[in-house]
């Protein structure tokens, strides 16, 4: 496909006096769709960038200004070390309506992941998160969702005829969904209603004084994602204030941050948002400097990969066997020499499956098999493929 036709070029200016040195700067690393460099070659490259401006016609100046100051802030950080290739698509061309807007994003998105280039989206609402989805089930591929988001916006209005983005991936086209996962919701958010029905099909939903208090503990969960969503709202107010719906509570910066180096950290990682930006609010561009600062711990994660699956190399991990109390399946966990990670298997007795899948977990997954319970994660993914 031509990416020419679905991107608009990019032309905008960085204060090259506020940081460091030009040649230093992230900017030095990134190649820019813009009026004298169209899209071309993108094939080697690892990581594509792609803004996303609000649909009304009267927003879409302001979104976009929005799209260009976070752009801004990101090039004017500082570059790697390690080199990494990033190519900055532009913005979104504008379909006529909003559905030709989401299935050119669907089809970019099948083109980027077919070329095993991670898209970056930056922008628009978290209902963008569905076209980015559907582009998987194209591709014909079970994926585990990880989003991190104050809210679980799980819902339907059947009188205006609307269906959130969540509702259609996990009620209504499931097919290609393996497991879903909620980081940081906020009680007051959510009822009761919509926790229980999560749970009873098997996905994942982390409050967010729980996941404060152990960072550490998200790696696993986006070590075993394909597609993560940020909506910027899962940040407090006082640290981002240009959000469609703020909040006094959330993470802070420096979590959210840490959070999106371990997303890219990944290997298995294909897709990453963030969502829900709003420039109009956004006091002295703080969240445009933050989620630009999201992306750069995204980028620092992903030049520091290091793939591994204990399956195919055991002689570089420790095997640890575990046989919980009154449970007479055993629990296998593996633990690498190298990075200190771990996981654990997964036995399957259905045919659609390999007879053992690994799933990643903490230490401290490990400890509660020892002292005889079985950890969650297992449970819910045991039960899912059996």
């Amino acid at each position: 496909m031509n990416l020419n036709d679905y991107f608009d070029p990019i032309n905008f200016k960085i204060d090259f006096k506020n940081y460091i040195n030009v040649k230093d700067q992230l900017f030095s690393s990134v190649v820019i769709n813009s009026g004298d460099h169209k899209i071309n070659n993108i094939e080697n490259y690892n990581l594509a960038i792609i803004g996303i401006s609000d649909n009304h016609p009267d927003k879409a100046p302001k979104s976009i200004n929005g799209l260009e100051k976070i752009r801004e802030y990101l090039y004017s950080l500082s570059g790697f070390n390690k080199k990494v290739k990033i190519y900055d698509l532009g913005n979104l061309k504008k379909g006529k309506t909003a559905n030709d807007n989401k299935i050119a994003l669907r089809d970019v998105i099948i083109e980027l992941i077919s070329l095993n280039i991670i898209p970056l989206i930056i922008g628009g609402s978290e209902d963008i998160i569905y076209p980015n989805y559907i582009a998987y089930s194209k591709l014909d591929k079970k994926i585990n969702f990880v989003s991190v988001d104050s809210k679980i916006g799980l819902s339907e209005d059947r009188n205006e005829d609307y269906k959130s983005a969540l509702w259609k991936i996990i009620v209504e086209e499931n097919e290609s969904l393996f497991s879903f996962t909620n980081l940081g919701y906020q009680s007051h958010f959510v009822n009761a209603g919509i926790s229980k029905y999560l749970s009873d099909q098997l996905h994942f939903i982390y409050r967010l004084g729980n996941i404060r208090s152990k960072i550490k503990d998200t790696e696993p969960i986006f070590r075993d994602a394909d597609l993560i969503g940020v909506n910027i709202s899962a940040v407090r107010q006082s640290e981002a204030f240009g959000q469609i719906n703020p909040s006094p509570n959330g993470l802070y910066g420096e979590e959210i941050c840490q959070m999106a180096k371990y997303a890219g950290m990944s290997s298995k990682l294909s897709s990453f948002g963030i969502y829900d930006y709003c420039y109009k609010s956004d006091i002295n561009n703080q969240t445009a400097h933050l989620i630009a600062q999201i992306l750069w711990y995204f980028i620092e994660g992903y030049i520091n990969r290091i793939v591994e699956y204990p399956l195919e190399n055991e002689q570089d991990y420790k095997k640890y066997i575990v046989n919980p109390y009154s449970f007479e399946q055993k629990l296998v966990f593996y633990k690498s020499e190298k990075t200190e990670r771990w996981w654990v298997e997964v036995p399957s007795f259905n045919s659609d499956f390999n007879n053992h899948i690994l799933i990643s977990c903490t230490n401290d997954d490990y400890i509660l098999a020892s002292n005889g319970d079985v950890p969650e994660r297992w449970l819910k993914f045991f039960q899912k493929i059996n």
